[in-house]
């Protein structure tokens, strides 16, 4: 039975990846977040929380403060145990994603301010403001503690994201480049070796190299376009080797797929396409017993 389709969608359409909910990542996402947020405290140190208990040393006040990060790491995981029971019943969206990370800093600030009025920090608010009352006083310090509190872990959160959603894309390309040969796609990579273009092999024409780049031509929407891609024919040559796109000159290579003669002009081979809009390129003598051999090849 496809459970998919009992799936509820709370707020917005855009369902949220999968790799934001996977064990390993939620585990790292809660162990980042949880040393940031000890570092966060023993540096700034928000609400005030050295005058929460009168004459602490600074030894005390880290062990005081890696219990409540401690605490506060538990109540993260249990939110995130909890999501991981819900998501599946509900289809969470980004906006859905976002709320529950607000309302784990509501959590946390609600009871980093319970904390707070059990050790007094509370009454010595209410003595330097005499004009509050004590639910305004604990107000005040929920809302700042809130504030503090999102303000703490939306650094960690967002790093977090950012580098899952960057692990994912890398895999996402590793994949693909590692796709079977079989398949008619193929991945242009730069001088770094990052893929920049994937495209049906049958549409390329062929590239030209100037400097440090390489213009490769390919078909798109019945029109011939340009991609300019940081490399030299040297590395594109030896990423597309086992292709149809050979190289037969210091500065071209050509897809033997869109060849329709290698004429011989003189001393040299002339490569004429099966498009009459791109130019003729020139066989240099190096690679023209390689030409041959692939232009036989590929046109069986």
């Amino acid at each position: 039975m496809d459970t998919k389709k009992y799936k509820l969608k709370i707020f917005g359409n855009k369902e949220l990846p999968s790799y934001l909910l996977e064990k390993n990542n939620v585990v790292r996402m809660i162990l980042f977040t949880t040393v940031y947020s000890l570092v966060f405290i023993n540096i700034f140190r928000p609400f005030n929380s050295e005058t929460w208990i009168p004459h602490i040393s600074s030894t005390n006040y880290l062990m005081y403060s890696s219990l409540m990060v401690l605490i506060g790491m538990v109540v993260v995981s249990l939110s995130r145990l909890i999501m991981n029971i819900v998501v599946k019943k509900v289809q969470l969206t980004y906006p859905d994603y976002i709320i529950w990370l607000v309302s784990d800093a509501v959590i946390l600030s609600i009871f980093y301010v319970f904390v707070a009025y059990k050790v007094g920090f509370v009454d010595n608010f209410l003595n330097d403001n005499p004009e509050m009352t004590t639910w305004e006083a604990i107000f005040t310090i929920f809302r700042k503690s809130t504030a503090n509190t999102v303000w703490m872990l939306l650094i960690p959160y967002t790093v977090s994201l950012l580098f899952l959603d960057n692990q994912y894309l890398k895999n996402r390309l590793k994949e693909i480049g590692n796709r079977a040969p079989e398949s008619n796609i193929i991945h242009i990579k730069d001088e770094k070796g990052e893929i920049r273009l994937s495209i049906n092999v049958e549409n390329i024409l062929y590239a030209e190299s100037s400097d440090n780049y390489v213009t490769i031509k390919y078909i798109n929407n019945d029109k011939i376009v340009d991609y300019l891609l940081r490399t030299n024919l040297k590395k594109l040559s030896d990423d597309l080797r086992d292709t149809p796109i050979q190289r037969c000159h210091r500065s071209f290579m050509i897809n033997l797929l869109h060849v329709t003669s290698l004429k011989k002009d003189q001393t040299e081979f002339i490569i004429q396409f099966d498009t009459t809009s791109i130019k003729d390129i020139t066989v240099s003598k190096t690679y023209q017993e390689a030409i041959m051999d692939a232009f036989m090849k590929y046109q069986k």
